[in-house]
């Protein structure tokens, strides 16, 4: 669990429909306010209970217009309205006046279908935009990340095991260090088929503060003009 001692501003990369976001507005309302409705805040690691009269602010950031429309919706319509925004554009072009105290991200992760191959063939244009890599490649992820960030940022995002060694290189050279990471199993003989990491943007050196998780279900994927909302 990250241990934030303050962390007002918040950024879900990726957003889709807004699932994640809401999930934070939720936990930062429910840690501020111990007595009342929010109970069900345990589907996330990401330990906000430090923040300040559930004030935190939370940005989402989503490429798809129909996905981005969609979480505009989703915020409209939740308890925490005034303390999320929803920006359609690409991660690459955007700009903030401030910076993030934490950033999340569930990136998308297949690599973009061969010519010759109709493995996605079924799919929208929406959902294959989604779920491919040249939508939101590492590269663009945690460059972004690392510009956004504060100096005592952190960030959390989920891509496949068998992508570990790249993601964690790729994050270092923007210069977010590992700090924990979370291996997903769908039983506990079988082999992790996801990593959660946590990044730090102060550089500290290797952790060895990794921890595994059987799951028998998969995570739910995120699918679904600037300033929507």
């Amino acid at each position: 669990r990250a241990n934030l001692s303050h962390a007002p501003r918040i950024l879900d990369i990726g957003t889709g429909s807004g699932i994640l976001a809401l999930m934070m507005a939720q936990k930062a309302a429910h840690f501020c306010n111990p007595n009342g409705e929010e109970q069900n805040v345990q589907s996330s690691s990401i330990d906000i209970s430090s923040f300040d009269n559930g004030a935190a602010r939370i940005d989402a950031i989503e490429i798809d217009e129909q996905a981005a429309a969609q979480a505009a919706t989703n915020f409209k319509n939740a308890k925490w309205a005034k303390q999320l925004f929803i920006y359609c554009c690409d991660v690459t072009g955007y700009t903030s006046p401030h910076l993030y105290d934490l950033v999340i991200s569930n990136p998308p992760y297949f690599d973009t279908p061969a010519t010759l191959s109709n493995a996605y063939s079924k799919q929208s244009q929406s959902r294959s935009v989604a779920r491919q890599t040249s939508a939101l490649g590492p590269d663009e992820l945690f460059s972004a990340s690392s510009t956004l960030l504060t100096e005592q940022g952190q960030m959390y995002c989920v891509y496949p095991a068998s992508m570990e060694a790249s993601v964690i290189e790729t994050a270092e050279g923007y210069g977010l260090s590992l700090a924990d990471i979370l291996y997903v199993k769908h039983t506990s003989n079988k082999s992790p088929y996801l990593c959660a990491f946590h990044f730090k943007k102060v550089m500290k050196g290797p952790s060895d503060n990794l921890k595994s998780v059987t799951a028998h279900q998969e995570w739910p994927s995120l699918t679904a003009k600037n300033a929507i909302k």
